[in-house]
């Protein structure tokens, strides 16, 4: 995408700071109105735990995003879906938070979940064609995001479809 190294690694951190900042504050407006009320699964992790898996799963993802954009010599046609699919995910991650968190619409949370899910696999081949470790190294985040899958549909098993439902 860029020419120099440091602007790649800018131009990755910058997407997923922009990601963050957003879920955080559709996360943290769930947390204060709602989440705490309604039943969740057993294996539900307590709150402490997210922020330190996010912080975790925000590196791996500046880093394999950037490692695909310093690739020599990339498939253009390639880094041009590596770059849609990254900021694609990103955008469906803010989403997922807004349905489920801001808006506690939980069956909207889970389709927008199963189609980052798709997207996320989709991305992750296309970073390991570009480069073996970038998306080698996204399993732990596909793992959580079917982790939050689960915990999603299991949400809505036990709450109905939005809060209150």
């Amino acid at each position: 995408m860029f020419a120099k190294p440091m602007q790649n690694f800018i131009y990755s951190f910058i997407i997923v700071a922009i990601t963050a900042v957003f879920s955080s504050h559709f996360n943290n407006v769930g947390m204060e109105n709602f989440y705490h009320l309604i039943k969740l699964s057993k294996l539900t992790p307590p709150d402490f735990v997210f922020p330190i898996v996010w912080a975790v799963l925000y590196l791996l993802l500046i880093n394999a995003f950037y490692l695909v954009l310093i690739t020599p010599k990339p498939n253009k046609a390639l880094l041009k879906a590596a770059n849609f699919l990254f900021i694609g995910t990103m955008f469906l991650h803010v989403l997922w938070c807004y349905a489920f968190f801001y808006c506690a619409h939980f069956l909207a949370g889970l389709v927008i979940l199963v189609v980052l899910d798709i997207a996320t696999l989709v991305m992750m081949e296309v970073f390991h064609k570009l480069h073996k470790y970038a998306g080698l190294i996204l399993f732990p985040y596909i793992g959580w995001l079917f982790f939050a899958t689960y915990l999603n549909w299991v949400v809505i098993e036990l709450n109905g479809i939005t809060y209150g439902s």
